[in-house]
């Protein structure tokens, strides 16, 4: 088995560190190869959910594809295909335009009632496995083999999974214990979410080692001041879409500074801050197990620092 490709590591300054996932030059993209497998028949399919399109793509159907929706952001390639816009904000217009065959989207894509009214049009709808587990992206995979007419190389990219999987549980850096992370997903002027239990971003911290600051919250929240100074995080975790080291880095520390209450806590007190490529982190793609190594490691460098 090849070795899963990791991130380098960008250091800000002297103590601060910038992580950086999901550019096409650091991330080498989870394939079967394809003389492995003979291709099979292509349909059009329109895929809403970046993990989603991955699989697509990691079957070698690209091909297939006439649209995504905005999480679709990797391979790069992608890119250039029509957008249905955001998931739980689908068009009907526009995804009739494309005339599909099928739809596969994420659980949380809706409206509901366009998706009923793309099963009346005729257009096959298919909702994808959801879960946060190695389990339940071998689930996917499977599916979308499935619908894909693609069981056979579904079935070799499972097997890649697993043996990258096995590689994870294989993989054991010399975490301090105990280290209490904040995971940032996303932030704008005087408000920053934070991720509780229950969603893909505490999923991760567990897949890595790490516990999470906010456990004790249901979901993704705004924090308050007073919870910040309580949870005391070592770390913070932050995500951004297409997060690129140079173009990100000030804007990001600047944003981090405007947190009430982060002076009082050891992630600032030591400038320890990690940055991610939203999907790399949270799409739970065939990318997963390459995602948590790299947060396990990088978390254990900064930990260093």
């Amino acid at each position: 088995m090849s070795p899963l490709s990791l991130v380098p590591t960008r250091l800000i300054g002297r103590r601060q560190l910038l992580q950086v996932a999901c550019l096409s030059a650091f991330s080498r993209f989870t394939s079967v190869d394809a003389a492995q497998v003979r291709p099979n028949s292509r349909r059009r399919v329109v895929c809403v959910g970046g993990g989603l399109t991955e699989i697509v793509c990691a079957l070698g159907h690209e091909s297939s594809l006439v649209g995504v929706d905005a999480t679709s952001r990797f391979p790069l390639s992608v890119r250039r295909l029509p957008s249905v816009g955001y998931a739980r904000n689908l068009s009907l217009e526009g995804m009739l335009a494309l005339t599909p065959q099928h739809v596969i989207v994420s659980h949380d894509a809706g409206p509901l009632s366009v998706l009923s009214r793309l099963r009346g049009a005729g257009v096959a709808v298919s909702t994808a496995e959801d879960g946060y587990t190695v389990e339940a992206l071998i689930s996917r995979v499977k599916q979308l083999g499935h619908i894909l007419r693609c069981e056979e190389r579904a079935q070799l990219l499972a097997e890649k999974l697993w043996r990258d999987w096995g590689a994870v549980a294989q993989d054991t850096p010399a975490l301090q214990p105990n280290i209490r992370v904040m995971f940032v997903l996303g932030q704008s002027p005087g408000q920053f979410i934070v991720a509780g239990a229950g969603t893909g971003a505490h999923a991760m911290l567990q897949h890595a080692g790490l516990d999470n600051a906010f456990a004790d919250t249901k979901g993704y929240r705004p924090i308050t001041t007073e919870a910040l100074i309580v949870a005391q995080p070592d770390l913070l975790v932050l995500t951004q879409p297409d997060a690129i080291a140079h173009q990100n880095a000030s804007s990001v520390s600047d944003s981090i500074m405007q947190i009430k209450g982060l002076a009082m806590t050891p992630a600032a007190r030591a400038s320890r801050w990690l940055l991610f490529d939203t999907m790399f982190l949270l799409g739970f793609g065939p990318r997963m197990p390459d995602a948590i190594l790299t947060l396990r490691r990088t978390s254990s460098e900064a930990m260093r620092l």
